[in-house]
């Protein structure tokens, strides 16, 4: 351990991050060895750049607001439109085509404990958002004879507590193969003066990172 407590400090040195470890010594063995872990981790060339673009002002006057390519739908012809179906449906019945939900949320502003797919929002029916959009997949796996992966984004905070919901209820009645779970990245979370920010328990304070650089889903990594 003081070996690999040497190696982190000239790390930390390296990167004016000395504070990260200003709580070790009060920590106990199994805690000290998850912050050294947590700190290993940390791609600190990343955060520096990222921390350096966040300070730097935008040039606001050299940028131009441009309309993005699109496809006006209450313009299309009949025929366009059956086109565009076509290929919608083609996608679908050649497995083309996937449905990823960002379920990384909890329930906080809608007054519900848990993960906010959870939340019940017909009480009549007892029917959470999840089963809501659950309902759309099978009402096509019916209509096109396929079955849509469906890749569900959780947070370290509520991916346990998703996964369980989805045992709870039988994963809706949809196909437990096509749904794959897989747990956004997170970042440490930097101050003003470019300082990574610790709980107050001493351990790295992080946030969601939605650079989306690197994924795992259902055990094998992916770069994004």
């Amino acid at each position: 351990m003081d070996k690999e407590l040497e190696e982190v400090k000239k790390v930390l040195k390296k990167y004016n991050q000395e504070h990260l470890i200003l709580k070790y010594d009060e920590m106990n063995k199994e805690e000290k060895k998850e912050l050294l872990e947590e700190i290993k981790k940390i791609d600190f060339d990343l955060i520096n750049e990222l921390y350096e673009r966040a300070i730097k002002p935008a040039e606001l006057e050299k940028v131009t607001i441009e309309p993005i390519d699109h496809v006006d739908k209450s313009k299309l012809t009949v025929s366009e439109k059956e086109m565009y179906e076509k290929k919608g449906i083609e996608a679908i019945k050649y497995n083309k085509f996937a449905v990823v939900t960002m379920a990384g949320g909890q329930g906080t502003r809608l007054g519900h404990n848990g993960p906010k797919g959870t939340f019940i929002f017909d009480i009549d029916k007892n029917k959470s958002i999840f089963e809501a959009l659950c309902d759309t997949l099978k009402e096509a796996w019916r209509k096109y004879d396929t079955v849509i992966p469906w890749y569900l984004m959780t947070s370290k905070e509520n991916n346990d507590a998703t996964i369980k919901f989805f045992e709870e209820n039988n994963f809706f009645g949809y196909p437990k193969e096509a749904i794959n779970f897989f747990t956004q990245d997170e970042l440490p979370m930097v101050s003003l003066d470019g300082k990574i920010l610790l709980e107050k328990n001493g351990k790295v304070k992080k946030a969601a990172n939605r650079s989306w650089r690197n994924i795992t889903i259902n055990g094998k990594k992916w770069n994004t």
